[in-house]
């Protein structure tokens, strides 16, 4: 049987380390990418950031940590992942293509992508068409930040990644 080592990181999903509690010498207050203070507790209900997950005499070798989207204990979403989708609508705004309604229509739809539900697959296709109205930078700027918090489902009916 294994356990989840504590992670800590900062609200911008930079992670300093993702076994804090094995390796408190790895702690960092401030992140060393951004300045942001680190975290190591869920915002809402403190309970700790999943991080490695150890297994006693079992050696893991080219693991990639990435720290969850949504916290085990209350089902909230983590600062990095509302600041991500917060920041794919901004860019989309910036555009200007899109009306009011499609904009709130955008921004509620991308909350189905970071979750692999029934849903993901019909928002996928609508970020699909919100993605064809903008122009190329903007959605390329859009991958480049909501990838790394988008389900597996979705960057795979998205990006065939």
């Amino acid at each position: 049987m294994g356990v989840y080592r504590t992670a800590e990181v900062c609200p911008n999903g930079h992670t300093s380390t993702s076994s804090v509690d094995q390796n408190p010498e790895l702690s960092e207050k401030f992140c060393s990418e951004c300045g942001e203070a680190t975290i190591t507790a869920c915002p809402s209900c403190g309970s700790a950031i999943r991080g490695d997950y150890d297994v006693e005499g079992v050696v893991s070798i080219g693991f990639s940590y990435e720290p969850p989207a949504f916290c085990h204990g209350c089902g909230q979403s983590f600062p990095w992942t509302s600041r991500k989708l917060d920041a794919a609508v901004e860019l989309v705004e910036i555009d200007g293509s899109l009306s009011a309604e499609e904009l709130a229509d955008f921004r509620s739809e991308l909350g189905y992508l970071v979750k692999d539900s029934p849903r993901t697959q019909v928002a996928s296709v609508k970020f699909n068409g919100v993605m064809s109205k903008v122009g190329a930078s903007i959605a390329g700027g859009v991958k480049e930040i909501v990838v790394g918090v988008l389900s597996e489902a979705a960057k795979k009916a998205i990006w065939g990644v």
